[in-house]
């Protein structure tokens, strides 16, 4: 008579022999780091001769597919307000400085308006504001 293995003590044998791999690509620091940055000076030169104008529309398929803007104003850590819509309204943004020599959006007063349906949530952000350019010293 044969012995025979089973094939969940083979499977069972083969996962506690697995491997594993440690890589240190960089060494920490020995002893307290300092960083000394200076703050960048900049003014604001705004226009306030013409209003810009921008709008983003956005479509949600079933919440999770998302159909709309792909470039994005880029506003780090700067909140929108509590309404959500973040990406829309950093979308709207973009789309009123888009082609012009500008590096910001000066005021922007949003308007916001979604349509829901069963299936899918459409929300369309428009923006308006003036633009700045930033003048480094």
């Amino acid at each position: 008579m044969k012995p025979s293995f089973h094939p969940v003590f083979f499977l069972a044998i083969l996962a506690a022999t697995g491997c594993t791999q440690l890589t240190q690509t960089t060494k920490l620091a020995q002893g307290p780091v300092l960083l000394a940055i200076e703050p960048v000076r900049a003014e604001v030169d705004v226009d306030t001769t013409e209003t810009l104008n921008g709008v983003s529309r956005t479509t949600y398929i079933l919440g999770i597919i998302r159909v709309g803007s792909k470039a994005y104003a880029d506003y780090p850590s700067l909140s929108f307000g509590l309404v959500g819509n973040t990406r829309e309204k950093r979308a709207a943004i973009y789309n009123a400085i888009e082609g012009r020599d500008l590096d910001v959006l000066i005021n922007p007063k949003f308007m916001i308006q979604e349509q829901h349906a069963f299936l899918f949530r459409r929300t369309t952000v428009q923006v308006a504001g003036f633009g700045g350019k930033f003048i480094f010293e």
